[in-house]
């Protein structure tokens, strides 16, 4: 009897795993399952996009240097590079706010049957200068153009937080857009929205700002003026809802 009735209780054991396996097959946790109702569905495609102000400027700028012999070319652009850091600490800069992105000397003439005109070698000693606040950008740009340094790269951007604010607006857009969609969509078909089954959400771009770089208006120090844009975001979601048809 003891085994006929551990027999027993392992089947129905086994029966009961059964049966919570399967249901967690159906309704895997976090999925969002259709509503008891909804015998429908509409997909939809949109698109959100928000901007705002740039409150990030990255200036790329660089000490160069060139000669035929390698050691002179060296010790020119150690002294460029003193010369530029000491612009920049004059614009208000600290050594916080840049930092050597590359240094190199190029040898110009590797090939000896290759003729080339100018120097053989050129080196070149570059910084990153990142800042908080992209109105200083300006004052970069002219303390590397009096150190006689040369300006490669200007770019305005976002701080993770304010682009994690710009994204999330981003989506909301997108997100208020589909669902006007699937309502629309609904009223035509004569069926009732009831809610959200998947959603698959794509950033499609984060564009920084693009910029132009203009002289002063010609009075004593003029500094250069950069007129920038917004940076902008843009989202793309796919979403499927669930619907049922009206009853009314």
């Amino acid at each position: 009897m003891q085994r006929e009735r551990l027999a027993v209780l392992i089947i129905t054991v086994s029966l009961l795993a059964m049966t919570l396996v399967g249901v967690a097959v159906v309704s895997p946790i976090g999925a969002n399952a259709p509503s008891d109702s909804a015998d429908r569905t509409i997909a939809v495609n949109a698109v959100g996009g928000a901007s705002a102000s740039p409150d990030r400027a990255t200036v790329r700028v660089a000490a160069t240097a060139t000669g035929d012999d390698p050691a002179a070319v060296r010790d020119e652009l150690t002294a460029d590079a003193d010369a530029l850091r000491d612009a920049l600490e004059s614009a208000g800069l600290t050594e916080d706010d840049y930092e050597t992105a590359s240094y190199r000397i190029d040898d110009r003439h590797r090939r000896p049957d290759e003729k080339r005109d100018g120097p053989a070698y050129r080196g070149v000693h570059a910084f990153e200068v990142t800042l908080e606040d992209p109105d200083r950008t300006g004052a970069v740009i002219d303390a590397a153009a009096n150190s006689n340094a040369e300006i490669n790269d200007i770019q305005f951007t976002l701080s993770e937080e304010r682009r994690t604010e710009l994204r999330q607006e981003a989506i909301g857009n997108a997100m208020a857009d589909a669902r006007t969609q699937a309502d629309t969509i609904a009223e035509n078909g004569e069926l009732h929205v009831t809610g959200v089954q998947r959603v698959d959400a794509t950033q499609r771009h984060f564009r920084p700002v693009a910029y132009e770089a203009g002289a002063g208006d010609g009075a004593a120090s003029p500094e250069t003026a950069i007129e920038t844009g917004d940076v902008s975001v843009e989202y793309q979601v796919s979403v499927t809802y669930n619907a049922t048809a009206r009853t009314s």
